[in-house]
């Protein structure tokens, strides 16, 4: 997928702009303030739903403006194009429009654009906690995997379910019935975390070996439980 033109309406100190990215690399030269980042931001926000400088959506709105609206058109690889478009009020209402229908979700737009950001806070990837990287390895899955979203969105779903149940109950049988649901989407979703983790492996050892051929660099995946080990066993759940 390849975004071939980018319409900005009131986003952070843009008025109006109307741009039409090239096939290749792209690079955005200006003075400082001219508004280089804010156009990144506008098409991660895109393809995201919402800004990486600010989860709120009023402070991306231009200036006594009411809302922001993004639109783009994606090149997919078939005959055509597609048009995607996005806006969202200063409460936060957001309209996501595909082909020109209105009511999809923001999940569609990024099944469309699949993108990643790196800045200079992405050494957090490396020296923070977990968290980072799986939320990395999960973007991957979702981008690879069909049925990921729908089992990683069941999983959130029932750890908080379950997490809720155990400061009411004081057996485990009392919550089974969530870990019996819960346990295989956990491992489903490991597997393929681990799997993404194989497959890029090689790519990021041998783009390392160029920019910093004295080092050697290993990657592998760890998962949450001992390797070998059935999650029903690791939490000590009776099968």
């Amino acid at each position: 997928m390849a975004l071939t033109r980018l319409l900005i309406k009131d986003f952070r100190n843009i008025e109006s702009a109307d741009l039409a990215p090239a096939p290749g690399f792209n690079f955005l030269v200006g003075a400082n303030g001219s508004g280089k980042t804010s156009v990144l931001e506008a098409v991660y926000t895109l393809g995201h739903g919402r800004a990486f400088r600010s989860l709120q959506a009023g402070r991306v709105i231009r200036h006594d403006q009411p809302e922001y609206v993004l639109h783009g058109r994606v090149d997919s690889g078939s005959e055509r194009e597609l048009s995607v478009g996005l806006s969202k009020s200063r409460q936060g209402d957001s309209k996501v429009r595909i082909d020109g229908s209105d009511g999809h979700k923001v999940a569609e737009l990024a099944q469309l654009l699949p993108m990643q950001l790196i800045t200079p806070e992405g050494f957090t990837l490396l020296n923070g906690g977990p968290k980072f990287r799986r939320a990395f390895l999960d973007w991957g899955c979702f981008h690879n995997e069909p049925g990921f979203f729908t089992a990683w969105s069941n999983l959130k779903r029932l750890l908080k379910q379950r997490n809720a149940a155990l400061r009411q109950v004081s057996r485990y049988a009392q919550i089974r019935a969530w870990d019996q649901e819960l346990i295989p989407l956990a491992e489903r979703i490991s597997d393929w975390r681990a799997a993404y983790s194989d497959a890029i492996a090689a790519d990021i050892t041998a783009t390392c070996a160029q920019f910093l051929p004295e080092f050697a660099l290993s990657f592998s995946f760890q998962r949450g439980w001992d390797k070998g080990k059935r999650l029903w066993r690791a939490v000590g759940a009776p099968v």
